[in-house]
């Protein structure tokens, strides 16, 4: 199975302190730090957990409803 990360270029947006990568075509949003650079000067991408969007789509509607109170508080702080 081919990862979407191979095959889908992200939208990304970065903070100060975050990187979040938005893969539409798969729904998924990964949220990371900030890449980082090993001792060879290798760029690494920063510990990343990624909210599989199809499935928090699939939640009984209790669970969406506190969903969409997070994300309309952070919709609010982005104003």
């Amino acid at each position: 199975m081919r990862k979407f990360w191979d095959y889908e270029d992200p939208i990304t947006i970065r903070s100060e302190k975050n990187v979040l990568r938005y893969y539409p075509q798969a729904d998924q949003l990964q949220i990371s730090r900030q890449d980082w650079q090993d001792d060879d000067g290798v760029t690494k991408k920063g510990k990343t957990v990624t909210l599989n969007i199809e499935a928090l789509a699939a939640c009984d509607e209790k669970e969406k409803d506190k969903a969409r109170s997070i994300f309309q508080s952070i919709l609010d702080v982005l104003q």
